[in-house]
């Protein structure tokens, strides 16, 4: 059996646990001061718009306005789910089957699972479809606990011939025809932050997040972390599943002129990425202050900058990155914003990861498809 869940800490609770300076110090606000000061709306923001709270293809957004600590509850993590979740009365009934191209393939009870070595780390996930429709608030962060994929897969040698390993839920369409997988290469799914979730926030997985496994692929966008994981299949070729080749593909351009052709290739990675979360007014300091704050996820580690742009002042402001030792979880800044007129205003922010990569001003022109929408994010807010 798995041991009892790990309790949030205050590290979690308060960002990192560091002594912040000023700028910073309105991140750790109680929740009743937090509603009592209250962040600013967004005129932009639509993140009611895709909101659908049926059993299959559940969209169901984080509040971003709520970003005021470095953990996002449960209870309010973005939910995506094509599938109606799958009924679970007992995890301990739980079985994956491990098999396909592999020496001694295995039937791994939950209890089974719950024996090997355990790990924890945070990582923030990200839909794939994130700020498609103006709807930004498809990015969460958590702290997950389970066992590494690899201590799993060595249980069953692999056979030489092995070369991906597809995950299979158990989440299915209404005609039960089609679940959802998805697959890694080996050298992917071997990597040793690559996990079998059991616990989100230190508690059993929620039904909406996967209970009673799912796969964390730190790093990589939400369609590759496996919800209701059921089964692992070894292959020795290229997963050609709709959700591989058809879905969560996006097209890029290769060539030139009039050889130019349109390139399919799944989703993978998320690129380095931030947005302006929360605009308050600062009613503990004396003058016309604002706190401008948000995140920063996605790229090579660790993050570089922050930087904020107001109207068109042509600048762009370093804000103040919290700390953060977490190489897969976001990192949340903030900025201080003195004296600005009423009236309305945009905003925008852009990340700068450790490889120098600069989240665009706009998308680029060698990237075509619904998925994958990394460029600057514009926020427009009025001030009274």
């Amino acid at each position: 059996m798995f041991g009892q869940p790990s309790k949030l800490t205050r590290r979690d609770i308060l960002i990192g646990g560091l002594a912040l300076p000023f700028s910073l110090q309105f991140l750790l606000t109680s929740g009743a001061r937090a509603s009592t000061i209250g962040a600013l709306p967004f005129l932009d923001d639509k993140r009611h718009s895709n909101t659908i709270t049926e059993d299959e293809d559940k969209i169901i957004p984080f509040d971003l306005t709520r970003l005021t600590h470095w953990i996002t509850p449960s209870s309010q993590f973005y939910i995506r789910n094509h599938f109606a979740v799958p009924p679970v009365s007992d995890a301990n009934d739980w079985i994956i089957k491990v098999q396909g191209n592999v020496r001694h393939p295995q039937n791994i009870s939950f209890t089974q699972l719950g024996r090997f070595s355990r790990v924890e780390q945070v990582v923030t996930l990200e839909c794939a479809g994130n700020s498609k429709h103006r709807n930004h608030g498809l990015v969460s962060n958590a702290r997950w606990a389970g066992v590494p994929l690899k201590t799993v897969l060595e249980r069953v040698h692999l056979a030489p011939d092995a070369t991906h390993v597809v995950f299979h839920g158990a989440d299915a369409a209404t005609e039960g025809k089609r679940h959802f997988s998805r697959a890694l290469t080996i050298e992917q799914a071997t990597h040793p932050a690559v996990m079998l979730a059991t616990e989100m926030n230190g508690e059993p997985l929620p039904p909406d997040h996967g209970f009673p496994v799912r796969l964390i692929v730190p790093g990589w966008y939400g369609m590759a972390h496996v919800k209701w994981l059921e089964r692992i299949e070894l292959i020795s070729r290229p997963f050609n599943g709709p959700y591989q080749t058809t879905f969560y593909v996006n097209k890029r351009r290769v060539g030139r002129g009039d050889d130019v052709i349109w390139k399919s290739s799944p989703i993978t990675k998320i690129p380095v990425k931030s947005i302006v979360a929360r605009i308050q007014r600062d009613y503990h300091s004396k003058g016309n202050i604002y706190k401008v704050s948000g995140a920063i996820w996605g790229g090579n580690r660790p993050i570089n900058a922050v930087n904020v742009h107001i109207n068109d002042d042509n600048q762009w402001h370093t804000a103040t990155l919290a700390e953060n030792s977490d190489p897969f979880a976001w990192t949340l800044w903030s900025y201080q914003w003195d004296n600005p007129l009423p009236g309305l205003h945009h905003l925008m922010s852009r990340g700068i990861d450790h490889s120098g990569n600069v989240q665009p001003i706009k998308r680029s022109t060698h990237l075509r498809g619904p998925y994958q929408h990394d460029e600057v994010i514009f926020r427009r807010v009025n001030l009274s």
